[in-house]
């Protein structure tokens, strides 16, 4: 944690400015649960496929089992409440200071971030570098650490490419299933 509070307070030092302390605290969120509830509900809406609905309630439900089964076993305080520098995090909307470890709000941006990529890969680089910049506010606006951060991303694009992986391979057994005539 030391070297991790060093870095901190180095970009803290060269990285911080009145407008960005106005408006991160809020660009933040992007990886919330309110911006993760609506997206749900509106991929449902546009593909117009229950299923889909299904299958992305199931995928929020394992990715937050995961990120706060994390947190409560782990336990890491967050910084706030070790680094002196103040947070910009009290300029914004309300915060949960739940454990630290992992970033539950780069676990989602990076969940979407790998649904969307998957569905329109042309743009997969900036899903990510959009992802990759919701993990980066949670450090500026000191709420996370690096290593919260990088856990957060991995776990989100590692158990959504888990989860697109099992879903695949379940339609095409269940279609060779469909089209094998002794099964019938």
């Amino acid at each position: 944690m030391a070297w991790e509070l060093k870095w901190m307070e180095w970009g803290h030092a060269w990285w911080t400015s009145p407008v960005l302390d106005q408006v991160l605290p809020w660009v933040t969120h992007l990886g919330s649960h309110v911006v993760v509830i609506p997206f749900v509900i509106l991929s449902w809406v546009l593909t117009r496929q229950k299923k889909i609905l299904g299958r992305l309630v199931i995928l929020y439900a394992l990715q937050s089992a995961v990120v706060y089964g994390l947190k409560y076993l782990i336990q890491r305080p967050r910084p706030a409440t070790l680094w002196a520098l103040s947070s910009a995090l009290s300029r914004g909307p309300g915060e949960i200071l739940d454990p630290s470890f992992p970033s539950a709000h780069t676990l989602y941006a990076f969940m979407m971030a790998t649904l969307l990529a998957d569905c329109f890969p042309r743009y997969r680089f900036v899903f990510y570098a959009v992802a990759g910049f919701v993990g980066w506010t949670r450090i500026y606006l000191g709420v996370h650490y690096p290593t919260d951060v990088i856990a957060g991303g991995v776990l989100g694009y590692g158990l959504t490419k888990l989860f697109l992986y099992c879903i695949r391979s379940l339609s095409v057994k269940r279609s060779v299933r469909a089209s094998d005539p002794s099964s019938h």
